[in-house]
């Protein structure tokens, strides 16, 4: 999926993300914040890592 994205879909996913994290940083405590973060993270990593070009 990440070899055929192009950079323009690539940078408005990012954007969106970006801005989410923001919003969301507003509306939840710091701690369930870092929770979701790291959830995130970890759950992107195990995706980039089972996807080989």
């Amino acid at each position: 999926m990440w070899c055929q994205m192009g950079l323009r879909k690539l940078l408005g996913i990012s954007a969106i993300s970006f801005g989410a994290g923001i919003f969301l940083s507003f509306l939840l405590p710091g701690y369930f914040l870092a929770f979701v973060e790291a959830a995130v993270v970890i759950v992107a990593g195990i995706l980039l890592l089972g996807k080989r070009c």
